[in-house]
């Protein structure tokens, strides 16, 4: 009996420091538990330049990087974000909340969407209050590649050439070849023609990651404007656009326009 009993006491000791499961909760979910009075510990898991820049009320910053040999006290919920950007932020995110959760006394959600989502539902944040300086989200196409294609919505801005449903116009891309067939190369991801898409209701979850894919000529930039008079935060431009996906990813000599200083962020 005293032997069954010292098993008994070992598995559950396991048990309570095992790594606990990852869950996921809205940015709706968090903002009731928030104003019930629920307590939870708010980690920040993007750069310290990110942070800086503002984040959720209470939040503090462990750069995901960090998340693994950062030691915490057993202080219970914890919610983890990232920007919600694409940018490899949902794979950094996840491995930063699934290594805080190996840590005893934790249970770890990840707030989808992340700050983006947050922001854009209009959540209260540190960001000073007042004019600012504006700046556009840029995506690259290795990190739209790498983005998980659930999360994303391709908003296909393109302008073929006049009398060919499926021709650029030279002027606006330097180049004659089709355009890309997005569904092809970006398999999994839906498509939309315009940021307005009623194909962008996502059911009450968090809102989706709208990339804007434009032929170079300025129009992604004027519609992520709108999107951010809207209130929209979870946005991001395609660096490069079609030109970039003709090279598919690859450098070039050719550059479009006012996104060419962009195209390395």
């Amino acid at each position: 009996m005293i032997v069954r009993a010292l098993c008994a006491g070992l598995v559950a000791a396991f048990c309570l420091g095992s790594a606990s499961e990852v869950r996921a909760i809205t940015v709706a979910r968090l903002q009731q538990q928030l104003a019930g009075g629920g307590k939870a510990l708010l980690i920040d898991v993007r750069t310290p330049e990110a942070f800086a820049q503002g984040h959720l009320p209470g939040a503090i910053n462990i750069p995901a990087s960090l998340c693994p040999q950062k030691r915490l006290p057993p202080l219970g919920p914890v919610v983890v974000y990232s920007d919600g950007l694409g940018r490899g932020s949902s794979d950094s995110v996840q491995a930063a909340a699934a290594a805080l959760a190996e840590k005893p006394g934790l249970s770890v959600d990840i707030l989808e969407g992340g700050f983006a989502a947050w922001e854009t539902a209009h959540g209260s944040t540190t960001r000073s209050p007042g004019l600012q300086k504006q700046q556009l989200n840029y995506i690259t196409y290795a990190e739209l590649k790498a983005s998980q294609p659930a999360e994303v919505v391709l908003v296909d801005l393109r302008k073929p050439a006049a009398g060919s449903p499926n021709s650029p116009s030279p002027a606006a891309t330097g180049t004659t070849e089709p355009l890309t067939d997005l569904s092809r190369e970006f398999p999994g991801m839906a498509l939309a023609k315009s940021a307005a898409d009623k194909a962008l209701s996502t059911g009450g979850g968090a809102p989706p990651l709208l990339v804007l894919i434009d032929s170079a000529d300025g129009s992604a930039e004027a519609a992520a404007r709108l999107l951010r008079a809207g209130g929209t935060r979870r946005y991001a431009i395609l660096a490069g656009g079609e030109l970039t996906l003709a090279r598919k990813g690859q450098p070039g000599l050719q550059r479009g326009g006012p996104r060419s200083s962009q195209l390395s962020h």
